[in-house]
């Protein structure tokens, strides 16, 4: 297991997501539920009404810090790696509960942990860096 989390995070690790330029600037002030750890929510659409990654994205802060001093959010791209295609979303479980699943295969994502999948799904989710800039988020591809 701990092959497949390095796997993951390794630079020379490519998603079956295709890449798509997109620009999201999201201010804390529209859910600042989103400084909970644990607590994650889907974007769709970016304040200008243009659509933002691939299939939407899942942002939001994990319960466990990646390196010393990270600022611990954490930005997917919402497409199902099984599925591949812009129309097959996955779905919240639960906002504070940093799950999310596939409506199509039903994989299970563990958004806490790198978009880890449980079920059909071998493949994490597709990610993307935040920066923080004061209470703007700030998640670009």
């Amino acid at each position: 297991m701990v092959c497949l989390v390095l796997n993951a995070c390794d630079k020379a690790y490519e998603s079956s997501i295709p890449s798509v330029r997109f620009n999201l600037n999201y201010s804390v002030a529209h859910n600042p539920t989103i400084t909970t750890p644990g607590y994650f929510v889907k974007v769709t659409k970016n304040v200008n009404g243009i659509a933002v990654g691939y299939a939407g994205l899942i942002l939001g802060k994990s319960l466990f810090f990646s390196e010393p001093g990270d600022n611990n959010y954490i930005c997917y791209d919402a497409a199902c790696p099984v599925e591949a295609q812009r129309g097959v979303s996955i779905n919240l479980l639960d906002e504070g509960l940093g799950k999310a699943i596939c409506p199509q295969c039903e994989t299970v994502y563990d958004l806490n942990n790198n978009g880890f999948p449980t079920g059909e799904g071998k493949e994490y989710l597709k990610r993307y860096p935040v920066v923080v800039n004061g209470t703007t988020l700030t998640v670009q591809n």
